[in-house]
């Protein structure tokens, strides 16, 4: 007579031997399989249940990769004569220690039932890490088969305020596997020879690309490099996420630049001119200390720029000689 055990059953004792493992723990039930079953009929439903879960056939299924880790350490333990009596035995109603998968060679696991198993350079040979260094590695080298979307690439860009202003180029390096950006995933050079820069991949670690900023770009804004992102079908996008740099002493409000301006008080009786943030400004005569005088379009993205007026005696000699070595 076969028993099937659930997760909030009591302690059974069927002459003397305990049996308390929780269905969904069960190894017996997760292979489906007798509790006499021989090694050979479970090494059959194991490599069965593990081709069916296998990743390769469930690329990107999370809930079919957890299956098969779950049937995999199942197979693990009733594999284990002493894993097995520890089944047989309650599990941890026993009071005995639980098996340590530690110790399990998973290499011998799945070559012993004839499960193909890619283990990229580095994968663990044993361990509880082997499944997550095993599932990654398999993602990603799907990925980079044309198997599953790419996943996208995040890196900030830090650019100066002129730049901000008027627009230009700037190179950034992609952190991680990404799409070659110089022959964008082809492979190949215009000519048809291998390009160069990735050795014929079309991917490469670190790769850099170069970003054409627009003029009035806004802080915070981010822009997506369509393609040149991490390796799949189709590849994922590049997201470049753009920092203004402000001078110090500049302040930004939304899209507007607030600064001070300071001038001496003979400036502010008689009126002057001067520089702000690369733009002219016209300080009129009489102009108090504490007004602000507004600059059109002189902020980020088409903001204005307000600069304080500043009577000081001292900052606005300094600012007047500076005016004055200016080219």
């Amino acid at each position: 007579m076969r028993l099937r055990y659930h997760a909030d059953a009591e302690v059974l004792r069927h002459h003397g031997i305990v049996r308390a493992v929780p269905a969904d723990r069960d190894p017996y039930q997760l292979l489906d399989v007798p509790r006499d079953a021989s090694s050979d009929q479970i090494k059959a439903a194991y490599r069965k249940k593990a081709l069916e879960n296998h990743p390769d056939r469930n690329p990107g299924d999370a809930a079919a990769e957890e299956r098969f880790k779950r049937i995999s350490e199942a197979y693990a333990t009733l594999r284990d004569p002493e894993k097995r009596a520890w089944v047989d035995r309650g599990g941890a109603a026993s009071g005995r220690p639980a098996p340590d998968f530690r110790t399990v060679d998973w290499q011998d696991v799945f070559r012993e039932a004839e499960v193909h198993v890619r283990f990229p350079e580095g994968t663990p040979r044993t361990g509880n890490a082997v499944f997550d260094a095993l599932f990654g590695a398999m993602t990603g080298m799907l990925r980079t088969q044309g198997v599953l979307p790419g996943e996208d690439r995040s890196v900030d860009l830090t650019i100066d305020l002129k730049t901000a202003r008027v627009g230009g180029a700037a190179t950034v390096r992609i952190s991680g596997t990404a799409v070659c950006a110089v022959c964008r995933g082809t492979r190949l050079e215009e000519d048809g020879r291998p390009c160069p820069s990735c050795d014929g991949r079309g991917f490469r670690k670190g790769s850099q690309v170069e970003v054409a900023v627009p003029p009035k770009v806004r802080d915070g804004v981010t822009l997506r490099l369509r393609g040149l992102g991490g390796p799949g079908r189709p590849p994922g996008d590049a997201l470049v996420r753009v920092r203004v740099q402000l001078p110090p002493g500049v302040r930004r409000v939304g899209d507007e630049l607030h600064v001070d301006l300071p001038v001496t008080p003979l400036e502010g009786r008689d009126g002057t001119s001067t520089r702000v943030l690369g733009h002219e400004v016209r300080v009129p005569p009489g102009t108090a200390d504490g007004s602000t005088l507004r600059i059109p379009g002189g902020g980020l993205a088409g903001g204005d720029l307000r600069a304080t007026v500043k009577h000081r005696v001292w900052r606005g000699f300094g600012r007047r000689l500076r005016d004055m070595m200016r080219p």
